[in-house]
């Protein structure tokens, strides 16, 4: 019986190509890998070769967009190499916030609370309108037309008192306020200096000003008039209301005032002691006197003088508040016969320099 020896140097011979072309495929796959791993060095993004290799990770970009946008993303790394030294061009460092555009057109309140809230609050001209005081219904002391008129600060309102004696500086019930100067009473009479010299600035305007708001603070059980003076006295009187010496300060009779005042011209010289001595036979509980100068003086010194007369013909202990208008601050420290007349009468006494 014949037993076949198998030939292995045949089998090695045949399977020796399939072998070597196997090794060849891997050896090429793996020189393109290492190729291709090479191309990631730190120092040169674009290019192959290298020892070192970049730190590589994700970055996560929130899109706050509202709308969708066909422009392609900026890759993070992707920088242009004449800023790649600029921090602030670092997506990543930097994260640039996105603001979303509006799809509707915003309203009046919130245009007016965006605008409010970004003004700042320390505005000189909102500072002088900041005065609540008012010295009647509707008119504030320190309201721009007033300001623009040159009223200084001597007269605008200060304190939050309701109520005090006489030159504190807010009425309360009862009461009423001429320049800041506050009393109370059941009458009250304005003399008013109509003189030529009142038409220098805005001396007049101020004055009627304060006489209309003054009258509007008045109750209708407490009663008023205005002498207007230069060189002859001008009582007030209300047209189509039968002439009387004091009027009560009704809504309606206080309108008839206020356009009265709005009459007043100053015009011609000044003579002071005449219209007080009238204003005295009033009788009223408060007289405000009002004058841009002390010339004509009265005379102050011994029986029979000016002031003597006015003190002597003040049976009703009227108090006798003096407002002097000057041009600059009060030049003199002797005490003038306008500063004797207020303290005489248990009065104030309050100098306004008024441009």
């Amino acid at each position: 019986m014949d037993v076949r020896t198998p030939n292995t140097g045949s089998r090695l011979a045949a399977l020796l190509p399939s072998s070597m072309v196997s090794l060849g495929v891997h050896l090429v796959v793996l020189i393109v890998a290492g190729i291709s791993l090479r191309g990631c060095d730190k120092g040169v993004p674009v290019e192959a070769g290298g020892q070192d290799f970049r730190e590589v990770g994700l970055v996560m970009i929130p899109d706050h967009s509202d709308q969708n946008t066909n422009t392609p993303r900026q890759n993070p790394h992707d920088v242009d190499p004449e800023h790649a030294s600029d921090p602030a061009s670092d997506p990543v460092t930097q994260p640039e916030t996105v603001t979303s555009i509006p799809t509707e057109a915003p309203t009046i309140s919130q245009l007016l609370a965006t605008e409010s809230s970004n003004t700042p609050s320390t505005n000189p001209l909102a500072a002088a309108m900041d005065l609540s005081k008012t010295i009647g219904p509707g008119e504030p002391i320190g309201s721009a037309a007033n300001l623009q008129a040159g009223i200084p600060p001597q007269i605008r309102p200060a304190g939050n008192s309701g109520q005090g004696a006489a030159g504190s500086p807010t009425p309360g019930p009862g009461e009423t306020q001429f320049m800041n100067i506050v009393d109370g009473g059941s009458s009250f009479v304005y003399v008013v200096d109509t003189s030529s010299s009142m038409s220098e600035g805005s001396r007049m305007g101020l004055a009627k000003s304060q006489l209309k708001g003054s009258l509007r603070l008045l109750r209708p059980n407490q009663k008023f008039q205005i002498l207007f003076y230069n060189e002859a006295i001008t009582q007030m009187k209300l047209r189509k209301v039968a002439l009387q010496d004091m009027y009560a300060a009704t809504e309606m009779q206080v309108r008839l005032g206020a356009a009265e005042i709005d009459r007043v011209q100053p015009r011609a010289g000044t003579v002071h002691k005449a219209p007080l001595l009238r204003a005295l036979d009033l009788q009223p509980d408060v007289i405000y006197f009002l004058t841009d100068g002390d010339n004509p003086s009265l005379s102050t010194r011994g029986p029979g003088s000016d002031l003597d007369d006015i003190r002597r013909k003040n049976r009703q202990q009227t108090r006798i508040h003096v407002i002097e208008f000057g041009a600059g601050p009060k030049e003199s420290r002797r005490e003038s016969w306008l500063q004797l007349l207020a303290h005489q009468s248990g009065g104030v006494y309050k100098y306004i320099a008024v441009r």
